[in-house]
C-alpha cells in the first residue's frame, strides 16, 4: 500500500489548521485575575486587567485575522478614550469582536454578569462645552456585544460611549448591549454615534440616553448605506430615540420600541429621506418627529417630511420589567405592548453578523 498520498493528505490538514489557528485570536480581560504587570499576555489564563492594556495590544497585531477580546464580568473603568485602530487598509477580511464572556442567553447569563463599562476622566473644554468618549472606532469589521454601558460622571459633559467619526471606516455593528444613563448622574449624550456605511444596531436596550443612537453624516456630510436599527428598546430619552443626518433610505427600522422619550425621531435640517418603519411601538414620547442640532432640538418637521409606515402601534402603554434581580431587566413584560416583537437583549432566532 503505498502511504505517500495519506501523509500528503495528513500534512494538508495540519497546515491548514496551523492556518486557521493564525487566522483567529482570542483575547482576555479580567479585571479581577488579571495584573497590571507585563507578565500578562492576554490568555486564558494570564488575562489583561483592563480594557486599555488588551486594546492597545490588538492594535499593535499586524497579522490580517479575526480577533477576539473576551471580557470577564466585572467593573472596568475608562481613563481615558480606547481608540481601536490598525494599520492603513487592515482588517478588510477580517473582523474585531469585543464581547462579554457570558453572553445574553448564554446559559448562566444573568444581569450582574453584564461588564459594566464607565467613563471616569475629566475632559478638556471646548467652544464651551465638554466631550469624553468611550470607544471610538478607527477600524472596519467590528462587532460591540454584550456589554453594559454607564457613561461619566462629568456634569453638562457630552459623552458617547462608542463612536466611529472619520470617514472611510464600515461594518459597524453594537449587539446585545446595555445604556443606562442619568440626567443628573452617570450621563450619556450618546450611546452609538457613528458615520459611514454598514452601521447595525441589534438587540440593544438604551434608557436615560439623551440620544440613543445617532447617524452622523460627518464634518464631509458624507451618508451611511446599509445601516439599521432592529429589535432594539429605547426609553427615557432626553432628545430622542433615534437621530439620523443623511443616512441613506435603505435604512432599515424595524421590531423596535421607542417610548418615555422628548422626541421618536430627530431629523438634521434638511433631511428629507422617507424611511420605512415595520413591526414597532413608538408610544408615549412628548413628540414624534423634528429637527435638530448638536444641542439639542430645534422644533418639529412638518408636512415635508414622512415616513412609510407598516405595523406601527402608536398607542398603549409599554411596561419594563424594572427588577434588577430579574433575567429579564428592562425588557418589555409579558403582555404589555410590544412584547411580541422581539425586542431586548435576548433573542428567539440566532443573530448572525454580516
Amino acid at each position: 500500500m503505498n502511504k505517500r498520498p495519506l501523509k500528503r493528505l495528513f500534512l494538508l490538514l495540519f497546515f491548514l489548521c496551523f492556518c486557521a489557528g493564525l487566522l483567529a485570536r482570542t483575547v482576555y480581560v479580567d479585571d479581577d485575575r488579571g495584573n497590571y504587570r507585563y507578565r500578562s499576555r492576554g490568555t486564558r489564563d494570564k488575562p489583561f486587567r483592563t480594557i486599555d492594556r488588551a486594546i492597545s495590544y490588538i492594535n499593535r497585531m499586524n497579522e490580517e485575522e479575526t480577533t477576539t477580546l473576551k471580557i470577564a464580568p466585572g467593573i472596568y473603568t475608562l481613563h481615558r478614550e480606547i481608540t481601536l485602530s490598525g494599520p492603513e487598509n487592515h482588517n478588510r477580511g477580517s473582523r474585531l469582536r469585543i464581547e462579554a464572556s457570558i453572553l445574553p442567553g448564554d446559559v448562566g447569563w444573568e444581569p450582574r454578569l453584564m461588564p459594566v463599562i464607565i467613563s471616569a476622566y475629566m475632559p478638556e473644554k471646548k467652544n464651551g462645552v465638554t466631550e469624553t468618549y468611550g470607544f471610538k472606532i478607527e477600524r472596519n469589521n467590528v462587532t460591540i456585544r454584550g456589554l453594559k454601558f454607564m457613561g461619566n460622571p462629568v456634569l453638562n459633559n457630552w459623552h458617547c460611549c462608542i463612536s466611529r467619526t472619520k470617514k472611510g471606516f464600515d461594518g459597524l455593528i453594537v449587539m446585545q448591549c446595555m445604556f443606562v444613563g442619568g440626567k443628573d448622574s452617570l450621563s450619556i449624550y450618546c450611546g452609538v454615534l457613528a458615520t459611514g456605511d454598514k452601521f447595525v444596531v441589534d438587540h440593544c436596550v438604551f434608557s436615560g440616553c439623551h440620544a440613543a443612537v445617532v447617524f452622523w453624516d460627518g464634518k464631509e456630510s458624507i451618508g451611511g448605506k446599509g445601516c439599521a436599527i432592529k429589535h432594539c428598546i429605547v426609553e427615557g430619552s432626553h432628545i430622542a430615540g433615534v437621530w439620523t443626518c443623511k443616512t441613506d433610505e435603505d435604512f432599515e427600522f424595524r421590531n423596535n420600541v421607542v417610548t418615555g422619550g422628548e422626541y421618536f425621531w430627530m431629523r438634521k435640517e434638511g433631511d428629507k429621506m422617507k424611511y420605512r418603519l415595520e413591526d414597532c411601538v413608538i408610544t408615549g414620547n412628548k413628540y414624534y418627529s423634528g429637527y435638530g442640532i448638536a444641542t439639542g432640538a430645534t422644533g418639529q418637521t412638518g408636512m415635508e417630511v414622512s415616513f412609510s409606515e407598516k405595523g406601527v402601534v402608536k398607542d398603549g402603554a409599554v411596561v419594563l420589567v424594572k427588577d434588577k434581580q430579574s433575567d429579564w431587566y428592562l425588557h418589555v413584560a409579558k403582555g404589555s405592548a410590544g412584547s411580541e416583537l422581539d425586542a431586548g437583549l435576548f433573542s428567539s432566532r440566532k443573530t448572525e453578523e454580516k
